[in-house]
């Protein structure tokens, strides 16, 4: 019988009780909850047993469940171990980054990126919501923002200023009304940067039509190369619109500190050859 169970069905049965819910399997399995419960249901009448008792608030284990998921569970992730040693051996390198992170900085540089290393092969997982390395091997490296954690490597210190187009700046400057530009932040990164903190930084004031917030930063970047109004950004995420005058500072050169981009990866993946290769390529980039 057991040739026919499906390894899906499995994963599907682990990840219910480890989460205490469909949906949030269903989140981690990129599937819907609804095909969740199919495979369990599917399980369940293969085995013979009810393993998932749902209600209302969730979902839980029977005893039999239970049994069977912290099993699963063991051999699952001596499975994931398996093909996450089985990487490391190869040049494919999948890094975990924030969407304007990978949007605004890497995706520029990856032409520069395949020149430097050819022999590399790297792989873009975007995301908002940190990465649980030790549940995703097939994640090698993960950039992340926000307060340090024991054990990350800081890449570097974000900073915050306000940038424009040239035209829009010469407005501003000229004391001609303006509108601000700024993400609200999807992410925890503790005390998040506002138009006030920098303000009482640098000492600088711009006559604001109105202030806009932007659920993603990378909308809140489009919207200033449009020339619709100044925003609150990272010159680190702006360097190459800065380099190529498409955004330029306004007012005061002082910057008003921010999060961290923080280095993190499972300590196998860390001594690999190919994350070793990529963060000599990359901590340079972020060095005066």
């Amino acid at each position: 019988m057991s040739a026919h169970i499906s390894h899906r069905a499995m994963r599907a049965l682990e990840a219910a009780i480890r989460h205490g819910s469909l949906a949030g399997a269903a989140g981690e399995l990129r599937v819907t909850p609804t095909a969740l419960s199919h495979a369990i249901k599917t399980l369940e009448g293969q085995l013979g047993l009810t393993l998932l008792i749902r209600s209302p608030r969730g979902v839980s284990a029977t005893a039999e469940g239970q049994h069977l998921a912290e099993r699963l569970s063991g051999a699952f992730a001596e499975i994931d171990l398996a093909v996450a040693e089985l990487k490391t051996r190869s040049g494919r390198l999948t890094l975990a980054v924030t969407p304007a992170f990978a949007s605004l900085w890497l995706a520029p540089r990856l032409a520069r990126l395949a020149a430097d290393l050819p022999d590399l092969n790297v792989q873009i997982e975007p995301s908002y919501a940190p990465v649980d390395l030790k549940r995703a091997p097939q994640i090698d490296l993960a950039i992340r923002y926000g307060p340090a954690q024991e054990g990350d490597e800081v890449l570097v210190e974000d900073e915050f200023g306000a940038f424009a187009t040239p035209a829009l700046r010469d407005k501003a400057l000229a004391g001609r009304s303006v509108d601000l530009l700024s993400p609200s932040w999807r992410m925890p990164i503790g005390a998040a940067p506002t138009w006030a903190d920098l303000s009482q930084q640098t000492g600088a004031s711009l006559k604001i039509a109105q202030d806009r917030v932007f659920e993603d930063e990378q909308y809140a970047v489009q919207c200033a190369l449009a020339g619709q109004g100044v925003l609150l950004g990272s010159p680190y995420l702006l360097s190459l619109l800065v380099e190529r005058n498409l955004l330029v500072p306004v007012g005061p050169a002082a910057r008003l500190k921010g999060p961290a981009y923080r280095i993190a990866g499972r300590e196998e993946a860390l001594q690999s050859s190919k994350v070793r290769k990529f963060l000599s390529w990359l901590r340079p980039q972020f060095q005066p």
